[in-house]
């Protein structure tokens, strides 16, 4: 999950849609079982997909992240993510929603691809600019993880369209067993990963920052919660509050 306007919005907004300490990892899974039953159940969604909603953990007042989930085929599936946008002059009306991103993923037979992805800048007027990331290693979702020794990797390249900053993102995704989510009362299985992010940006020479997170996919529902911790000041956290 990923938005760019400024550097710290960046850092701020990097997606679903991608921890310092995991407590708890729990148990690891057999080194032949499959877990792709914990993404996206995009065979059970209606045509017109399924909104899923996040809530700010860290900031209550905070806009929630906003997620469109489409099937486009067979093992095809569109995930788009949106901005709320409000105007201060019409208390009481819905806010308009402003692109971010869309992208394409496919299911492999070992996991989820990411096949193409764009990205969406808007200046003061509300004008959307889409502009396309190269994708170096498309590795979203493992099938089959194994253990923490193997790492998913998914690398990123674009330049902004604004200011032609040069940016490179790679996340390694690390299995770290099963958990369980609870929400509304209930419980549900889950599975958990590690996120180790390195995030660089090259105008007039590169700089490189770097952090850890955590992401949490519930059984049949997909991905429900996650982290990032930026920095001691900075940490981004959001948790499925309603799909629909």
């Amino acid at each position: 999950m990923i938005r760019y306007h400024t550097i710290w919005v960046i850092l701020c907004q990097i997606v679903m849609c991608l921890s310092i300490f995991i407590i708890a990892c729990g148990q690891l899974v057999d080194k032949q079982e499959n877990i792709s039953s914990y993404y996206f159940p995009l065979d059970s969604f209606p045509a017109e997909g399924m909104v899923y909603t996040y809530r700010n953990v860290g900031d209550p007042e905070g806009k929630p992240e906003i997620w469109r989930h489409v099937p486009k085929g067979e093992g095809l599936l569109e995930s788009t993510n949106f901005n709320l946008i409000y105007d201060v002059n019409s208390q009481g009306t819905e806010p308009d929603t402003i692109l971010v991103q869309r992208q394409y993923d496919r299911m492999a037979s070992n996991g989820v691809i990411t096949d193409s992805l764009i990205l969406y800048s808007t200046d003061t007027t509300r004008t959307v600019r889409p502009f396309p990331v190269h994708i170096i290693s498309p590795n979203r979702f493992p099938f089959v993880p194994v253990d923490s020794s193997n790492i998913w990797l998914t690398h990123l390249e674009w330049w902004q369209p604004e200011d032609s900053l040069h940016v490179v993102l790679q996340r390694r995704r690390i299995f770290m067993g099963h958990t369980t989510w609870e929400h509304k009362g209930q419980s549900y299985p889950a599975v958990k990963f590690r996120t180790d992010d390195t995030f660089e940006t090259e105008r007039d020479g590169w700089s490189e920052t770097s952090w850890t997170g955590e992401e949490i996919y519930a059984l049949n529902i997909g991905l429900v919660y996650y982290k990032r911790n930026i920095s001691l000041e900075l940490k981004v956290e959001f948790e499925l509050e309603d799909r629909n």
